[in-house]
């Protein structure tokens, strides 16, 4: 019950106000979100070094690295899994400007759509821990692939939430 206010007493002189619980893992539900959007936006900045319209993919990559800040600086997990959402969509539109390899750019187009999906996912269950961690291995997943495609930075391990 968010901000329901309770009279104690007749006229309103002592009140109440009840709090919503906290969700279970809400804070690390906004840390995991925060670091996926942080790995999409860096995928898209390495997918800048190779693009053919660069112009294109700086516009998504400082969408993208925009949506990551804003994920930081959540106050709920949902904005947060939001926020990562919009991020990686940005660093999916920016890998299609990425010059390589046809082999190498359907590998990294795939994982990178399959990390899309999966923070879409993430943003329509924000509180799904199962959720959440999938995303993170998609977004790990995607990053490989980047890497392989056209070195972009070294894989960061995103803490999974439903581990331990």
């Amino acid at each position: 019950m968010v901000g329901k206010v309770i009279h104690f007493l007749p006229g309103g002189s002592a009140t109440a106000v009840l709090e919503p619980e906290p969700v279970a893992g809400a804070r690390e539900l906004r840390v995991q979100a925060s670091a996926r959007a942080s790995s999409a936006a860096y995928r898209a900045s390495a997918a800048c070094a190779r693009a053919v319209n660069r112009d294109k993919a700086i516009e998504h990559a400082a969408r993208a690295h925009g949506s990551a800040r804003a994920a930081a600086a959540a106050p709920n997990a949902r904005d947060a899994a939001w926020n990562a959402y919009v991020a990686a969509n940005h660093a999916t539109k920016a890998t299609y400007y990425a010059v390589t390899t046809a082999d190498v750019a359907v590998a990294m187009q795939t994982a990178a759509t399959s990390a899309l999906v999966a923070a879409k996912a993430a943003a329509f269950a924000p509180e799904d821990i199962g959720v959440a961690d999938a995303a993170a291995g998609a977004e790990e997943e995607a990053t490989c692939a980047s890497n392989a495609a056209y070195g972009a930075p070294e894989l960061q391990v995103i803490d999974r939430i439903g581990r331990g």
